[in-house]
This record gives C-alpha cells, structure tokens and sequence, in this order.
C-alpha cells in the first residue's frame, strides 16, 4: 500500500467561494516546508458530492478515501454541523 499524506484547509462560504480560496492557497507556501506551495500540481477544487456532512470527521474520512496521489485535482467536502458551516478542501501526495 502506497504510504501518502494529505494536505488540508477549511473555508467557509458557498462552492465559489471555495474555489476562489483554492486558487489563492495554490500561491501560499506550506508552513513546513516554504520552497513548496499548498495544492502544488492541483489544477482545481471539486465537490466530492453534493451531500453535506454533519461533522468534519466524517468529511475527512470521506475525503482521505477519494483523494488520491495521481488526481490533477483537490477535493472540498461541506460540513454544517449546526452551528457553522465549512468546507474542508484536500489533497492526497506521496510519502518523499
């Protein structure tokens, strides 16, 4: 089994205005590690489904089971656990 990490960030508002972080964050450099940035080599943001989780644990099970190392792309999960209302975007990468 391929070992993988995942990079991660939350937001709020509707699916446009995540994508709108998305093509910012894709710009900003990791904290631990600043000759890279987030999302490297992600061209966009999809929804993983249009359902919205009732916690954001769920939401990142969920999210860590579909992203994978060879997507072009990075996935957003909503979240409304009553209240707040996010989303969780991630990124799934090769351990090295």
């Amino acid at each position: 089994m391929e070992k993988m990490h995942f990079q991660v960030n939350v937001c709020g508002g509707d699916f446009d205005h995540v994508a709108r972080c998305f093509e910012q964050w894709r710009h900003e450099p990791l904290v631990y590690r600043s000759s890279e940035t987030m999302f490297r080599d992600r061209r966009e943001v999809r929804k993983l489904t249009d359902e919205t989780f009732d916690d954001a644990e769920a939401a990142r099970h969920a999210l860590e089971e579909r992203c994978r190392p060879s997507d072009d792309f990075a996935l957003a999960a909503e979240v409304d656990d009553g209240s707040r209302d996010l989303w969780l975007v991630m990124a799934a990468y090769r351990e090295g």
